[in-house]
């Protein structure tokens, strides 16, 4: 493994060092502001309330109300792909927060409309239907924070797994889309009968700085920093090679290649500019380290859109974000590494492979694939063995068994890698699968901080 000088970080290192720091600073701006919206409730008299009929429901209902709108804020924040933030927290890990962000949103929005729907019931004497008669017909403002309501419900319901898994992702992302819609839906209704809004001129003006930052964070990471990515290197498809029965890979040159300071591990969010394919980004990890020449991605036909993918022909013009994803060598912990490879999830390891230096026996590959003909990178992972200090294990076979008999069951772990508590282990496969592996892999007393992994959803 390749060290910096005794008393020096590398410079892979000192970006993560500063990348660690800004993402600290993040969040203790994100907790200062949490602080900032109670305390401005409490300002406004959200204590004084409490001994009116009804003064509890509706002053809970106004305290879930911001603390669910600054939720989304943070929820959208959290998918605007600031690179910095991403390079230390990882995109993996960013979408998990930012779901169950999303999912925390969608409760306290939906316990500010019932709280308050209860409370103004109850101050004014009225039935629950009159008072939400009387939200519909006087109020429409209010009436548009319904239909935001509604659509966060309707993205929250899609994202459950049982949800997701019926759902193609091309729908699934369309249906998120209207999270911006729902998002300025209800920022009208707080502009409208928002206590921090009505009579605060300072409260206002805090608010709507925070929605600038947001949204000008989404607009500079999601549309500026992309556009200038793909201005400066002008991305084209250089050739195409078939590496397996319904697997391609895709040689993509540009200009200044060398420019682009990705890693080998690393993914980007990939367009390929033909047809309809300009409308939807596909999440393909590099599957050799990037260099001047070309970035090179490894397709398998899982669905229509991929299937379609392998009719693709040089001279494809493509649009690339990125690149994103903690993946990499800069991980590694241990002399000896073991990486675990299910199906096309093989792309990242292969790539980083070239980049985990080691001695004979320090570096072992297990490749789980259903047959002989899924073997992608058969040539590249022979010549790499025959170099000596990679040892790869190809294990063939579509059945899947449990934590005892599978393939990559725990006997087989401790069998095919019996020092396996003592290395960095990189696993890379199906979501499944790589629940299944880490399982096992703490059964076989791998320390957390040596496990590292990345489902792949193509």
């Amino acid at each position: 493994m390749a060290n910096a000088p005794t008393g020096q970080p590398s410079r892979a290192e000192r970006a993560k060092g500063r990348a660690r720091s800004r993402a600290w600073d993040v969040g203790v701006v994100l907790a200062a502001n949490a602080v900032v919206v109670v305390g401005l409730w409490v300002r406004h008299g959200g204590l004084d309330q409490l001994s009116a009929p009804g003064g509890w429901l509706t002053a809970g209902g106004q305290l879930t109300g911001l603390v669910g709108t600054y939720a989304v804020l943070i929820e959208v924040l959290l998918m605007s792909r600031i690179a910095w933030l991403e390079r230390y927290v990882g995109f993996d890990r960013l979408a998990v927060w930012h779901r169950w962000t999303g999912f925390s949103s969608v409760l306290l929005l939906v316990g500010h409309a019932v709280l308050i729907t209860l409370g103004y019931a109850a101050s004014s004497h009225v039935s629950i239907p009159n008072q939400i008669g009387d939200f519909v017909l006087h109020y429409p403002d209010v009436l548009m924070s319904i239909v935001g309501l509604a659509l966060f419900i309707t993205i929250a319901v899609v994202s459950v797994r049982a949800a997701r898994r019926r759902l193609s992702r091309e729908a699934w992302y369309s249906v998120h889309l209207y999270a911006y819609l729902a998002v300025a839906l209800s920022f009208a209704h707080q502009l409208a009968v928002g206590t921090d809004f009505s009579s605060d001129r300072l409260a206002r003006a805090w608010w709507i700085a925070l929605y600038v930052a947001v949204f000008g964070a989404i607009a500079a990471w999601r549309l500026g920093r992309p556009l200038w990515f793909n201005a400066r290197h002008r991305l084209r498809i250089h050739a195409v090679r078939r590496e397996a029965d319904g697997v391609i890979s895709l040689y993509i040159a540009g200009r200044r290649l060398d420019r682009i300071q990705a890693e080998a591990g690393q993914f980007f969010l990939w367009r390929f500019l033909t047809g309809t394919g300009w409308a939807k980004a596909y999440p393909f990890s590099l599957s050799a380290p990037p260099n001047k020449q070309f970035l090179r991605v490894t397709i398998k036909a899982l669905g229509d859109d991929t299937r379609a993918m392998q009719r693709l022909q040089p001279g494809v013009r493509v649009f690339a974000e990125g690149p994103y994803g903690t993946f990499t060598a800069t991980r590694r912990t241990r002399r000896r590494v073991a990486l675990i490879a299910g199906g096309i999830g093989i792309t990242p390891l292969r790539a980083l492979l070239q980049t985990l230096p080691g001695k004979p026996g320090d570096i072992t590959l297990l490749y789980r694939v259903a047959s002989d003909a899924d073997v992608a990178f058969g040539q590249e992972l022979t010549a790499l063995a025959q170099q000596g200090h990679v040892d790869v294990r190809v294990l063939v076979g579509a059945d899947i068994g449990d934590d005892h008999t599978d393939r990559l069951g725990i006997p087989a772990l401790r069998g095919l890698v019996p020092d396996i508590a003592d290395r960095d282990v990189f696993v890379c496969g199906p979501p499944a699968m790589v629940d299944a592996v880490r399982r096992r892999l703490r059964a076989l007393h791998v320390p957390a901080r040596q496990i590292h992994f990345e489902r792949f959803s193509y």
